[in-house]
């Protein structure tokens, strides 16, 4: 067996950072950064007032919208339509008692019994009467018109539109209560300056009566349903790191608990330094879901050893390097009554304890003329 200990930190597998759901005044901060919280509950709640607002005009707007569509859907009836109806009966009616009249005056005009400007008066409002008509008639169909075809459309798209607005703002108002989505640690959220200092500002990292804009930072939450340890391996041990290879975990922190993990993912880059020593790269090793009594013991940003098993063959055979002479062979011998022999042999691992060798059985081998 062949082992590589390393130093490392104790993480969170994932951290998300937690953002306000609307625009608005903080109403209530119910945590501090450390606290450790589960699935589901509370952590922050905005104050609605504005938002709901916006949520009566978007609702005041669909249903002035939905209006409209039942009009279209109806519009053979629609006051519009029916007012044009009338006046092109108007018209018809108009038009028609004037044309009886020419008709009339015609024949009384051939019998001298009218003059003529009398009958020219009459030609001339009967035209005039035509051309009301026939502009009632275009009015009629402009208003049928406007409840079909483009018209329809933009009804029912005002709608639509109308009703996403509405929807949209309905399920921002749900979220006026920000919830932690797994249990887990709250943390300054990425990149802010208490991260960087390492989270050693208690404070809340937004309070009561604060205002914020939609998709401010508030806070992080690192998950602690799942952990990840993070280490540095020099350049001379980092070829023998593979993934799924088995970590012993152990800390100060935590001691008497031992966990169990694998490596999970071995960087191919080095750790950017201004060091001339050996280049370090980071390595992640990933923990198994701990019980509820373990998480009691075993917090983030805890220090960790680990011991990676890079090798382990169970039926390997080692002996001491002294024994193997330059040509590859050594004197062995099955049990102290067999005679000595040379036998050839090929080396694998080395060990604290010697060298693996593949070629020998169970047995002695002479190391300065003295069986072991």
């Amino acid at each position: 067996m062949h082992q590589i200990g390393l130093v490392g930190k104790i993480e969170p597998d994932t951290t998300v950072v937690l953002t306000a759901p609307f625009d608005g005044n903080v109403l209530a901060n119910l945590v501090e950064q450390g606290q450790r919280v589960e699935a589901g509950q509370v952590l922050l709640r905005m104050d609605p007032a504005t938002l709901e607002v916006q949520l009566r005009d978007a609702l005041s707007a669909q249903l002035k919208a939905r209006r409209t569509v039942q009009e279209m859907q109806d519009w053979g009836s629609s006051p519009t339509v029916s007012r044009a109806r009338r006046s092109l009966r108007t018209a018809e009616m108009t038009a028609g008692n004037t044309q009886r009249k020419l008709t009339e005056s015609e024949n009384l005009f051939k019998r001298g019994i009218i003059p003529r400007n009398e009958l020219d008066d009459l030609k001339q409002q009967t035209q005039q009467q035509q051309l009301d008509l026939v502009a009632a008639r275009s009015e009629l169909q402009q208003a049928l018109d406007q409840g079909q075809g483009e018209y329809r459309q933009i009804a029912e798209m005002e709608l639509t539109n109308a009703t996403v607005k509405y929807e949209a703002l309905q399920t921002l108002l749900e979220g006026k209560e920000v919830k932690a989505p797994f249990s887990g640690i709250v943390v300054p959220a990425p990149g802010s300056t208490s991260a960087a200092q390492g989270g050693g500002n208690n404070n809340a990292p937004v309070q009561a009566g604060s205002k914020v804009s939609q998709g401010q930072v508030l806070f992080g939450l690192a998950n602690i349903e799942r952990l990840k340890i993070v280490a540095k391996v020099s350049e001379l041990d980092i070829n023998q790191l593979r993934q799924g290879q088995t970590v012993e975990v152990m800390g100060d922190g935590f001691d008497g608990e031992r966990l169990t993990g694998s490596v999970s993912v071995v960087s191919g880059l080095a750790i950017a330094s201004d060091s001339q020593g050996s280049a370090q790269f980071p390595v992640t090793l990933s923990i198994p879901t701990l019980t509820p009594q373990q998480l009691q013991r075993v917090r983030l940003g805890m220090s960790a050893r680990l011991t990676i098993v890079t090798y382990n063959n169970d039926q390997a055979i080692v002996i001491p390097s002294q024994a193997i002479h330059a040509d590859m062979t050594v004197e062995y011998r099955k049990a102290m009554d067999k005679p000595v022999e040379r036998v050839k042999v090929t080396t694998g691992q080395s060990t604290p304890q010697g060298v693996e060798v593949f070629g020998l059985e169970a047995g002695l081998v002479r190391i300065g003329g003295i069986n072991h």
